[in-house]
């Protein structure tokens, strides 16, 4: 059959002449009135309730809980038959160009070597700058950081740290995946945020707040975010407090309804001299006293707190006692 004769085959759909239809045309419309089914056997869609999606965040909140160790409360207990000194060590900047190395190993040595002499950690051990150009100003990177840190505590002995707080400088480095605190999570409380502390001193109890930095700041009065913390926060009897490197130390009487009450401030001091940011801001290089840790000395016979602005002074007074 020609092709000629292959385009008139077809049908017409009326009498009508012009109604005819080729094969070709009959099955182009055939085509058009085709149904395919498709189907998916062994997929199944997942339909969750509340009440199963919200057990389910309850268990992932307490597992990870489980595994940060986050506190923010602990109580210590303390006998001694000598006041005992604690100190403030905040602010190290550990890799900082610019730190006094040779006054941090001083003063661990004479931490380690004092049986009456226990720390509180302040947060900002480590620079760790983990950004271009601020890392640049560091002469260690993150993990050389964070092994000077460790083997410091270390060297220091873990029976003379009380506990400590994270910094900003550590928090900074923790987005990289490094945290520094997680080991030394295993043998003291590290605190996120602000942490409170039960300090029971031959049964004399003492409560503390020891955070990295506090709301407010004011370059009149180094300790008014202590004081503003305590007009927040009733019923401390001491606050330490960092970040800003101003060290001072302060007590005020406040009245409350069972009467008078002394509380106790620590504006941390730093080991850091100034760097490449600061030496832009304003800010004068620090040396002397300006650097170092800050301390409480507290009684071991009666409810009494000395605050004293020098690893020297203790070591002073202790001496005399």
């Amino acid at each position: 059959m020609t092709p000629e004769n292959k385009e008139r085959e077809g049908l017409y759909t009326s009498g009508d002449e012009n109604s005819f239809e080729s094969i070709k045309d009959i099955r182009i419309k055939q085509l058009g009135k085709g149904e395919v089914s498709i189907s998916y056997p062994d997929r199944f869609i997942t339909e969750l309730t509340f009440d199963e999606l919200h057990g389910e965040m309850v268990r992932r909140s307490e597992l990870r809980q489980l595994v940060e160790n986050k506190e923010y409360n602990t109580r210590i207990e303390i006998e001694t038959d000598s006041p005992i000194a604690i100190g403030w060590f905040a602010d190290t900047h550990i890799a900082g160009q610019d730190v006094d190395y040779e006054r941090l190993r001083w003063e661990v040595e004479e931490i380690k070597n004092n049986p009456y002499m226990r720390v509180f950690l302040g947060g900002d051990l480590t620079d760790g700058f983990c950004w271009n150009p601020a890392q640049f100003s560091d002469i260690a990177n993150l993990n050389e950081q964070d092994l000077y840190l460790h083997k410091m505590l270390e060297y220091m002995g873990y029976d003379k740290i009380l506990g400590g707080v994270m910094g900003s400088h550590e928090k900074w480095s923790r987005r990289t995946g490094l945290d520094s605190y997680s080991d030394i999570r295993k043998n003291i409380p590290i605190f996120d945020g602000t942490g409170t502390v039960e300090l029971v001193i031959n049964g004399i109890t003492y409560t503390g707040a020891i955070l990295h930095e506090a709301k407010g700041n004011s370059y009149f009065n180094p300790n008014h975010a202590q004081k503003r913390f305590i007009m927040e926060n009733e019923g401390y009897d001491f606050v330490m407090t960092a970040h800003t490197h101003a060290g001072a130390e302060q007590s005020q009487i406040r009245q409350t309804a069972k009467g008078s009450k002394k509380v106790v401030f620590l504006s941390g001091k730093t080991f850091k001299r100034t760097d490449d940011f600061l030496d832009t801001k304003g800010f004068k290089r620090k040396e002397g006293e300006a650097l170092g840790t800050n301390w409480i000395l507290f009684n071991h016979k009666q409810k009494m707190m000395i605050p004293l602005s020098s690893t020297a002074e203790v070591l002073e007074i202790m001496g005399s006692i």
